[in-house]
């Protein structure tokens, strides 16, 4: 195999692994059914502080829903001198001139809620709180307008995605250049750079809970040539950031949801002491310094100064419940007790020794857990008219930040679900293994799926694995075959799908990587060395 078809089969992922002659037509590629869906009449907004922001916060979901045929449109925060920079890149992921919008940053709030009425966005992708000011001014700002608008009126419901454009892209782990592509890290206080507040691990975030999306078979590669967000980020001639490239690059681009359709919104929220509003303005964590300030996450609570310590919410008509989420104190280090209490619209029937009577309050006597992170509880579907929260031997540091009664378990999404196959908890698509190597641990990760997948494998007309997987991982031994496809399927909904392909490579083809990936290094360098 000369020199460029062995390039030309390396940058698709897949590399010389049994020494001949593989051609292009005869390779099956991995698929799935995230990339089949048509977007059309889907608006999203992409908010970024700074060009080439756009990348760091979503330039995989750029990519694959200006593929999809979605109406994408980016605004961006702060005036820039490399406005051309960010047009040239986002033309690159599919985004045309008129759908770039530079907002006036003397008067950012009112253009920011102009932009969020007028555009009316399905899905919203927006910066979360980095190191850099001007990051989390756009955060906060975008947080508190929607809850504005989400009180406001409730024909509007955005699905919104935050996400750390420094810690989880810009100033990640360069592991890039790996046989196989990655996982986005979780980052770790005093570990990774720029990542000065544990926001997952004492905030309002669980990474467990992290929504992750599959990648673009273009950027599927190991090599930075012929990759579109690549060439994305170069596009940006002014920035030194040819290695950016290395951090942003992953198997997957991972997101914190945040729900926009709780009931709160709707309801008159009141209490003895305190502020009351803060449960229900969307906001969780409140600081726009560079270095958080207790004082000012802590203003962003309702703290009660009383001794009843109650918050009640009324509703005019009664709302369906279904799951309820409460956040407390982020630098409250120790869980607080507290007891919800629902009342009914309908009165309940309840069996004890006494017989059956009629009762129309739900109570529920709970933990709130340290750090702010979230209590969920989940419920049968009822209809409430009055709740309150009333806290239980609480301390001076009690409060909470936000609480949410959502009508159903699930949001209804524009983003359809999915399910993705994953080694080692890396997303996978072309998979080499080497040869020493004969089974492997295979998960799934679901999106908005609860049926059981359907597992199979096979190696040409030899079936290897047929299972079924609800949760954990299961075993896949493949012996000495050289390629295996592995196909995982919903059950009961066929049309939820994903393929992967698994070769088997030696030292050679192993070697052979390092020394494209080598030469990948050098020729990026070269090209910014000449753009700068």
């Amino acid at each position: 195999m000369d020199d460029k078809k062995i390039f030309e089969s390396e940058a698709c992922g897949i590399f010389e692994l049994v020494g001949e002659e593989v051609q292009a037509e005869e390779i099956l590629t991995a698929g799935n059914s995230f990339f089949d869906k048509n977007y059309f009449g889907t608006r999203v907004l992409v908010l970024a502080p700074h060009s080439d922001d756009e990348i760091n916060v979503a330039g995989n979901m750029i990519l694959n829903l200006a593929a999809a045929k979605a109406e994408i449109f980016v605004a961006y925060s702060t005036k820039s001198d490399s406005a051309q920079e960010a047009i040239d890149a986002l033309k690159i992921l599919g985004v045309p001139p008129e759908k770039i919008i530079f907002l006036n940053s003397e008067n950012l709030r009112r253009d920011l809620k102009n932009l969020l009425l007028e555009l009316r966005a399905n899905i919203i992708f927006c910066v979360d709180f980095d190191s850099n000011a001007d990051h989390r001014t756009l955060s906060i700002l975008f947080e508190e307008i929607l809850g504005e608008i989400l009180s406001e009126r409730n024909d509007y419901r955005p699905e919104v995605y935050k996400k750390f454009a420094y810690a989880t892209a810009f100033t990640a782990a360069p592991d890039f250049y790996a046989t196989n592509l990655r996982a986005t890290k979780k980052p770790k206080l005093g570990e990774t750079d720029t990542y000065d507040f544990d926001f997952i691990d004492r905030a309002n975030y669980i990474w467990e809970q992290r929504v992750r999306f599959p990648v673009a078979e273009t950027c599927r590669q190991t090599l930075l040539k012929d990759n579109p967000i690549a060439e994305a980020i170069f596009a940006h001639k002014s920035k030194s950031n040819e290695w950016t490239a290395l951090r942003i690059l992953n198997s997957d681009e991972i997101f914190f949801e945040r729900r926009t359709d709780s009931q709160t919104f709707s309801a008159k929220v009141t209490a003895a002491s305190g502020d009351a509003h803060k449960v229900k303005d969307f906001k969780i964590i409140d600081t726009k310094n560079v270095d958080v300030c207790p004082a000012q996450i802590q203003n962003n609570l309702w703290q009660p100064a009383d001794n009843q310590k109650k918050i009640l919410f009324e509703w005019i008509e009664p709302v369906q419940v279904q799951k309820i989420i409460i956040y407390g104190n982020p630098l409250d280090d120790l869980p607080q007790k507290i007891s919800l209490r629902l009342e009914l619209a309908n009165a309940q029937p309840v069996i004890d020794k006494a017989g059956i009577y009629l009762d129309n309050v739900k109570t529920f006597n709970a933990e709130l857990p340290s750090r702010g992170r979230p209590l969920i509880i989940d419920t049968e579907k009822i209809f409430v008219t009055r709740a309150d929260i009333s806290a239980i031997d609480a301390g001076k540091s009690f409060g909470l930040a936000e609480v949410e009664f959502f009508a159903n378990a699930e949001p209804i999404r524009k983003i359809k679900p999915f399910i993705k196959l994953t080694v080692k908890d890396n997303f996978v698509y072309d998979y080499a293994v080497p040869y020493e190597v004969d089974k492997i641990s295979v998960g799934i990760y679901k999106f908005h799926v609860d049926s059981p997948v359907k597992i199979s494998a096979t190696a040409g007309d030899d079936n290897i694995l047929s299972e079924i997987l609800t949760d954990g991982e299961l075993i896949l031994n493949f012996g000495k075959q050289t390629e295996i496809i592995v196909t995982a399927e919903v059950i009961g909904d066929s049309s939820i799908y994903d393929r992967i392909i698994i070769r088997r490579i030696g030292d050679f083809a192993q070697i052979q990587l390092k020394v494209w990936q080598w030469l990948d290094k050098l020729r990026v360098h070269k090209i910014r060395k000449v753009d700068r």
